[in-house]
């Protein structure tokens, strides 16, 4: 009988035994579906959150400060001027308006210079040149087809320029001197002065002057012997370079701009229209 109540007790202990890992188990189990939930509920959330929050950052307008530094990037890019609002002014900044060429000795003749400036006219371009340090006489001068004076003898400036055709190829019955600046009536202390115009030449354009070069010749020209005008050898050379233009340009210039800006103010802008008139008129 005793050995009968034994076994009950150890079958229900078993029994609650096992019952009680049943349980277990499937506390964990819950508790791990639980826990996957949760983790892809939270996972699902934050991708949702970012999105909203990649969304609304494309979406929302910029700061002022956001703004800036998109300016910024785009200077450092490719937009390297803030100025781009006064692309007017630039572009009349930038247009050469005047020109010069600055003249230097070739070998052997070192104490020779000269200065040339060309400005804009109706039909070409008027000249004036300031020489010094020549042979006492008359010099021949003349634009060349090369802006180079490397060498000494300045024939790295090439032959005479031609403002009618070719340089190198004229035609065999051309009757004038190509280039020709005229000549320089040196005195006795070496120095001339002299002043021009240049006809059909300009600036820029199919036959630009800008970049040639200029010549200053031992003799004087020779009529009859063209293109070349027969004027010995090359004693000075110089390059034709943007210049800034002179005082009487640059106002004139300043007086456009300041009726430019007045024009949005009628009575400025009548009354510096009436005083500009009124000077044409006595100049006239």
């Amino acid at each position: 009988m005793m050995k009968s109540v034994v076994s009950v007790s150890a079958a229900m202990l078993l029994a609650m035994s096992l019952t009680a890992c049943g349980n277990n188990d499937d506390q964990n189990d819950d508790a791990a579906a639980v826990d996957s939930a949760n983790t892809s509920a939270d996972a699902q959330t934050n991708t949702a959150s970012q999105n909203s929050n990649d969304t609304a950052t494309e979406t929302a307008p910029q700061t002022g400060n956001e703004s800036k530094m998109g300016d910024d990037t785009m200077l450092d890019g490719h937009r390297n001027s803030p100025a781009e609002g006064s692309a007017a002014g630039s572009a009349s900044e930038d247009m050469p308006q005047a020109a010069v060429a600055v003249l230097h000795g070739t070998d052997g003749n070192d104490g020779v210079s000269a200065t040339i400036r060309f400005t804009p006219q109706d039909g070409g371009l008027a000249y004036t040149t300031e020489a010094e340090g020549l042979e006492p006489g008359k010099h021949g001068y003349h634009i060349h087809l090369y802006g180079d004076c490397s060498s000494g003898d300045g024939k790295s400036a090439g032959t005479h320029y031609n403002l009618q055709g070719s340089s190198k190829n004229p035609p065999a019955d051309i009757d004038r001197i190509t280039g020709d600046l005229g000549d320089l009536d040196v005195g006795e202390d070496g120095t001339a002065s002299d002043e021009g115009m240049l006809d059909g030449a300009s600036l820029t354009g199919a036959k630009a002057l800008i970049g040639r070069g200029v010549i200053i010749h031992e003799k004087p020209n020779d009529p009859s012997q063209p293109p070349i005008g027969a004027a010995g050898s090359r004693q000075a050379c110089g390059v034709i370079g943007i210049a800034e233009p002179d005082s009487e340009g640059m106002n004139t210039n300043a007086d456009s701009s300041d009726a430019g800006m007045s024009g949005a103010d009628g009575a400025t802008g009548s009354s510096m229209n009436d005083s500009e008139a009124n000077r044409s008129e006595s100049s006239m």
